[in-house]
């Protein structure tokens, strides 16, 4: 029931406004190479390298749809929590829908949907999750909160999943760096509690004729007892076209 509330969820949101205008339709792409995947805070790669991809269709009036895929790799962690959980497989696909708009005054609202597919994966593993978020940007800081819950489904163990965060994004004017600090809090029912934290460093390899490029760094860590939670660094090459 719910991939099917998920699918005509995604299909509701980015149709109707793609379609009125083609013409101001973009379509961007983004490769990501990771030392480690983590997923709030939590290694679905077994703490090894990962590869990532992510294909976006963005319309002028702020609607925008797209896919993600992810490598996994001992995804146990989810399994620890509780033994009627099966592994989440191969490859991580993330469907995604939502509606972003310029609220003024330097702050910007972005909601939309989030429909998780895992290929190979072991028993429910599936499910949707709707999000919000509101940003605020100040010179060169941005700062921004949100949260995203997922009702009770199989793949969440019939319980309400809620992630609440907030991130403060610093841009270095007139340099190729940022930083960013950011906290969040899981909170999944009867299978517990935790927070999470990073802090993290970009740089924008500005090299003529080669697409926009990054370097990243984040330290990452939890306060959760569980195998991938720990403390550890992850860094990160994206290349964005």
């Amino acid at each position: 029931m719910f991939r099917t509330i998920a699918a005509l969820t995604l299909l509701c949101i980015a149709v109707p406004a793609i379609a009125q205008e083609p013409a101001s339709v973009d379509l961007s792409a983004e490769a990501v190479f990771l030392t480690d995947y983590r997923f709030r805070g939590v290694s679905r790669s077994d703490e090894d390298p990962a590869g990532q991809a992510a294909l976006t269709l963005s319309h002028g009036s702020g609607v925008y749809a797209g896919l993600r895929a992810t490598t996994l790799k001992g995804t146990e962690s989810f399994r620890a929590r509780d033994p009627g959980f099966g592994d989440l497989g191969d490859a991580e696909f993330d469907l995604y829908a939502g509606w972003r708009t310029n609220l003024g005054g330097g702050f910007d609202l972005d909601a939309g949907l989030t429909y998780y597919v895992f290929a190979g994966g072991e028993g429910a593993t599936d499910y949707v999750e709707p999000y919000a978020s509101l940003g605020y940007l100040i010179g060169p800081v941005t700062l921004s909160a949100g949260a995203r819950y997922a009702p009770a489904q199989r793949a969440t163990g019939d319980e309400d999943m809620l992630y609440l965060f907030g991130q403060v994004e610093v841009a270095v004017p007139f340099r190729p760096w940022s930083f960013t600090a950011q906290a969040g809090h899981q909170d999944w029912g009867a299978y517990g509690s935790y927070w999470i934290w990073s802090l993290g460093a970009d740089y924008h390899v500005q090299i003529e004729g080669i697409p926009a490029t990054y370097l990243g760094l984040r330290y990452i860590d939890t306060d959760l007892a569980a195998p991938g939670a720990d403390a550890g660094l992850a860094a990160s090459l994206t290349v964005r076209f």
